[in-house]
């Protein structure tokens, strides 16, 4: 595609998206010889501070790739006039945000699908530098044809404010709520409540994480609640082995009963809480002639389970 600022190694781009941070192209990939989603930013970088902030970006995002649920990134850096770039697996499967307009996960499926994440973003916040995603919506979580969830679309640090661990819970906390019940917290409460009143203790999880200071405000203790909800319920379905030295319940968990106080507080919170999340759309400044001067990429060793599209 002539006339794209793009990276020295990859060529034949069709464009996928477009977004407010970057475009998204399918593009061959001349030196592993496959294809992949490349990722181009639409600000440049600024100074070497920026650059520098980047290159490590890059490299917790290679290191994130031994996640099976995090979209992994193989390969990143600068082209020659200071544009920021990604190369991603390219997936076969369906945005969150598709899946939603065509078929909602049951609820069994939308908790199993939050545990996941919940554990996925537990590695992430725990690395250093630590990684926080900062924006999960439907459409950064992508279904794979195994019908397991990926997180995609980590916030680069391209003169945004970093946000915090807790944002992600609360967001996660968001689009579990979303997609059990259709809508945004708090929603039509009264028939939230009978939705979600067939899992013991989450219409209490939901008052705890979705509220401007939440009491429960790290993604590990979000997914060990998550799992205590799972197991008081009964359910079936197979749950992935809890991450490090969580003890994942034998028996279902006895939870005590929501009680009136909580659903009066989220009557409260219903007229107070202001969901927002802000786009800061920097201004595109050329730096300078910038070479292709550093391409941190995984090791041979460590790629495999590539999953590619055929679109």
């Amino acid at each position: 595609m002539a006339g794209i600022d793009t990276p020295a190694g990859y060529t034949r781009l069709q464009r996928m998206s477009t977004g407010a941070e970057a475009d998204l192209y399918q593009a061959w990939d001349e030196r592993a010889g496959r294809r992949v989603a490349l990722k181009l930013f639409h600000r440049f970088v600024r100074g070497r501070a920026e650059e520098s902030a980047f290159a490590a970006h890059v490299a917790a995002s290679v290191g994130l790739g031994v996640t099976a649920a995090i979209v992994p990134v193989r390969s990143g850096g600068i082209t020659t006039t200071g544009r920021p770039w990604l190369a991603l697996d390219l997936i076969d499967g369906r945005t969150l945000d598709d899946v939603l307009r065509d078929r909602p996960p049951s609820p069994a499926e939308a908790l199993h699908h939050a545990i996941v994440l919940a554990d996925a973003l537990t590695r992430a916040h725990s690395m250093r530098p630590q990684m926080v995603h900062g924006r999960i919506r439907p459409e950064v979580v992508l279904i794979g044809a195994s019908g397991e969830p990926m997180l995609t679309g980590f916030t680069a640090p391209l003169g945004r404010t970093t946000p915090a661990p807790r944002d992600d819970v609360t967001a996660l906390g968001a689009l579990l709520f979303r997609v059990l019940t259709g809508d945004d917290w708090p929603g039509d409460i009264d028939r939230a409540d009978r939705i979600i009143s067939a899992w013991p203790g989450l219409s209490r999880l939901f008052d705890e994480v979705l509220t401007p200071v939440p009491a429960v405000d790290s993604m590990a203790g979000f997914a060990v609640r998550l799992r205590q909800v799972w197991h008081a319920s009964g359910a079936m379905i197979p749950l992935p082995a809890a991450p490090g030295r969580e003890i994942t319940p034998t028996s279902p968990v006895v939870l005590p009963a929501t009680p009136p106080a909580y659903v009066w507080k989220r009557r409260i919170a219903a007229t107070t809480l202001v969901a927002a999340l802000p786009v800061a759309v920097g201004a595109v400044l050329l730096y300078g002639k910038l070479t292709d001067s550093w391409r941190l990429t995984m090791p041979p060793t460590g790629i495999a389970g590539i999953v590619e599209s055929g679109h």
